[in-house]
């Protein structure tokens, strides 16, 4: 089930030291370089592809228009609004931000991906699931009920597309925002970036340096994708599950075993991440390119950058909340953590390796 951002309505809670080690740091890193050495299932070893020839063009910035401003601007209204928590029982209204718990049913099974808890969404039409958010005005805080829709041509799991499906859903809390005029001088005091003016362009100033870092990374992925190109691998069947059983297990068996799901549930829930010929195929590459980036590793010798490991816990200091000296503390105390810390250093060495390898063109006209 597609998300929206939960910044939109989530508010940033600082996660505890274990959250970080399934969060902060399992889901940033390449799935080959999380299997512990005494996983049953044995890697198969790869040559490192050359890194001779590669020729990448560059991808433009997507262009910034009117409507991404706005919305850009609107997101900041909504954030900056005054906000009041409605009471159990209180009547959803369109607008609002609900926090929800969702489990998502087609075929008397549950839908891989639907699953989610303790979800922030906006009450509004969204394309990606016509008629689910709106269904979500009039329901009351604390209330159970489901919502029954036909999924759109679109739909991310596409043997589903265009099914009867029925979606259970909790709302556990909510609140009613009161936006703010546009040139409100109460507005523009909050936001704290000058007058409307000055407000619009820092925002345009913003976008267009995410734009430009997003070509960026859509740029190295075009690289990471000849680098798997030139990795000719025969993955085991088994280790291809194994890949994703462990994100299941990350993603969505905690939730499930939240809501009391039975072993013969939660396999069924299991197999049908197991039975995604998209999920499969996400496996098979991410696999590929970490196998890849670990034969080039060890063949050119490169080690993880000190400074840049420094920069990265930095980073997962502030995105978990957590002093950067009880990240320091946790590392050292916890083994499994400061494994996959320096995985983490060393994949973010190795791309660099190979970027600067790269012949980067222009971007096509």
């Amino acid at each position: 089930m597609t998300t929206h951002d939960d910044s939109q309505g989530g508010r940033k809670n600082a996660r505890s030291l274990a959250e970080l080690h399934a969060l902060g740091v399992m889901k940033r890193m390449p799935a080959a370089l999380q299997l512990d050495p005494t996983e049953p299932t044995q890697l198969p070893s790869v040559e490192a592809p050359s890194l001779e020839g590669l020729s990448v063009a560059r991808v433009p910035p997507a262009p910034l228009t009117e409507q991404d401003l706005v919305e850009r601007f609107d997101a900041l209204r909504r954030q900056h609004a005054d906000a009041r928590e409605r009471q159990p029982g209180e009547a959803v209204a369109l607008e609002d931000e609900v926090l929800l718990d969702v489990l998502g049913f087609a075929n008397n099974r549950l839908m891989p991906f639907s699953a989610r808890e303790n979800w922030w969404v906006r009450v509004s039409e969204d394309p990606v699931l016509p008629g689910f958010f709106e269904a979500l005005a009039g329901a009351k805080v604390g209330q159970s009920f489901g919502i029954e829709l036909t999924l759109p041509d679109t739909y991310p799991v596409e043997a589903l597309r265009g099914q009867q499906a029925r979606f259970l859903i909790e709302v556990k809390a909510a609140r009613e925002l009161k936006l703010l005029e546009d040139d409100s001088p109460e507005l523009l005091s909050r936001l704290g970036l000058g007058s409307i003016t000055d407000v619009m362009r820092k925002l345009g100033d913003a976008l267009a340096q995410e734009r430009a870092e997003e070509a960026e990374r859509l740029t190295r992925e075009r690289v990471m994708d000849l680098l798997v190109e030139r990795t000719p691998v025969e993955l085991p069947s088994a280790l291809v599950d194994e890949e994703v059983r462990r994100r299941w297990a990350e993603a969505e068996r905690p939730i499930l075993q939240h809501k009391d799901f039975q072993p013969d549930e939660l396999q069924e829930a299991l197999e049908g991440w197991l039975n995604d010929p998209l999920t499969r195929a996400d496996a098979v590459y991410r696999l590929t390119l970490a196998l890849a980036l670990r034969a080039i590793a060890e063949r050119d010798g490169i080690q993880p950058d000190r400074a840049a490991t420094e920069a990265m816990l930095e980073d997962l200091a502030g995105f978990t909340g957590t002093s950067r000296e009880e990240l320091g503390r946790a590392v050292k105390e916890d083994a499994a953590l400061a494994r996959r810390l320096y995985e983490m250093a060393l994949r973010t060495s190795v791309v660099d390796h190979v970027m600067k390898k790269v012949t980067l063109t222009p971007a096509a006209a």
